[in-house]
């Protein structure tokens, strides 16, 4: 039970004299005790959002957890991820003296080749610009305004780029 618990009904009980304590009185009571509760009723709600807001940060888990919480509670399918970034392979000529082994998929190392490299294109190893990417299901119905607006809240400062994809 925390401070903030207040039960009316029992407070207006354990307040009033025992002779006073009949059905009609009671009901006044709460009558007159209506406006209370229904102010305590938009701070408990203020609270639990503070409370929310508070115990989500920026970190990748918390950010998934918002988003799905708002558009996906059911299937939660909404991942964040980073941006895929590879180290280019160069290939080098012969007379280079740089000895590179291109493997192929099906290929097992040797001792001579231990471990194969892979070439990767152009595309795969330039860098989009994103510092992360949100995926959302093409099954969950959302609108951009509102991502946009919970990912700037929930986001670093200097993770401003970003980019929501269907999958």
């Amino acid at each position: 039970m925390s401070y903030y618990d207040v039960d009316f009904a029992e407070l207006i009980r354990l307040l009033l004299p025992v002779r006073l304590r009949k059905s009609l009185t009671m009901h006044w009571l709460r009558c007159l005790t209506a406006p209370v509760r229904e102010l305590y009723d938009r701070f408990t709600q203020n609270r639990n959002a503070n409370i929310y807001t508070l115990t989500h940060n920026s970190q990748v888990v918390y950010l998934q957890a918002v988003l799905n919480d708002v558009f996906d509670p059911v299937n939660r399918g909404i991942q964040v991820v980073d941006d895929n970034i590879f180290d280019p392979l160069f290939v080098f000529l012969p007379s280079e003296l740089h000895p590179l082994y291109l493997g192929k998929i099906g290929e097992t190392p040797t001792v001579a080749y231990p471990i194969p490299s892979w070439l990767y294109t152009r595309t795969e190893v330039s860098y989009s610009g994103y510092h992360f990417i949100v995926k959302v299901p093409v099954t969950v119905i959302w609108d951009a305004s509102r991502m946009n607006a919970l990912i700037d809240k929930y986001r670093l400062p200097s993770r401003n780029r970003y980019n929501i994809v269907t999958y």
